[in-house]
């Protein structure tokens, strides 16, 4: 209709051609769980993500059918909607995946804006990671952890399975890894000492050379 609201986002494709590009971009998040594409892309792929996740809900023979005329590789996907995800979000009302805005993946060709589009409460669940590393730094502060941080904690483990274990085991998991780059730093930085004391009058500019005879 003319002067209607626009519905969808046309992504300068023809029908046919855009349908395919929405296709191929769930079953790449499917796959990998986390996607980086144009802004514009990811928000389209988004809706038709979360239509999936719903059919797999259901868990329905017509719903079946519906998943699988989408999927480009359904034999390998179907299983993983219709168990793995619907056990994760059966209780989550909704919000299966969330676009995440980045710099601009080609800033040498036509700075399009970028975006990440991810499954939420999945194992590269990018806000989930980033409170864990929040929780790390702020648990070494004499302030401990901020109130902030504390509702984000709640929101990122309220509808995952086991989330503040999970999220115990990864903020474990990180300090460990820290732990290990300093200690590793440390090391690195006393060989370098010993290093320079012992070729101090090979290196004049660290003030240790020998000055020439007349």
């Amino acid at each position: 209709m003319a002067g209607g609201a626009l519905k969808y986002r046309h992504l300068s494709r023809k029908s046919s051609h855009r349908q395919a590009l929405l296709r191929n971009l769930v079953t790449s998040l499917f796959t990998h769980e986390s996607i980086t594409t144009t802004w514009h892309k990811a928000k389209e792929a988004q809706r038709l993500a979360e239509k999936l996740i719903t059919l797999g809900k259901k868990n329905t023979n017509a719903s079946r059918r519906k998943a699988e005329s989408i999927f480009f590789e359904p034999v390998r996907l179907l299983p993983h909607l219709f168990t793995t995800l619907r056990e994760r979000y059966l209780e989550r009302p909704g919000g299966y995946t969330r676009v995440l805005r980045i710099e601009p993946v080609n800033k040498h060709y036509d700075q399009a804006p970028s975006a990440i589009l991810e499954l939420v409460d999945g194992p590269k669940d990018m806000r989930f990671l980033m409170t864990a590393k929040t929780l790390v730094r702020e648990r070494t502060t004499e302030e401990g952890v901020r109130e902030l941080t504390a509702k984000n904690v709640g929101k990122v483990t309220r509808y995952r399975p086991a989330g503040f274990d999970d999220l115990e085991r990864e903020v474990r998991r990180m300090e460990a890894e820290a732990g290990s780059v300093r200690s590793r730093n440390v090391a690195i930085a006393s060989v370098d000492e010993g290093r320079r004391e012992g070729h101090g009058e090979r290196q004049p500019w660290l003030g240790g050379g020998r000055s020439k005879g007349k």
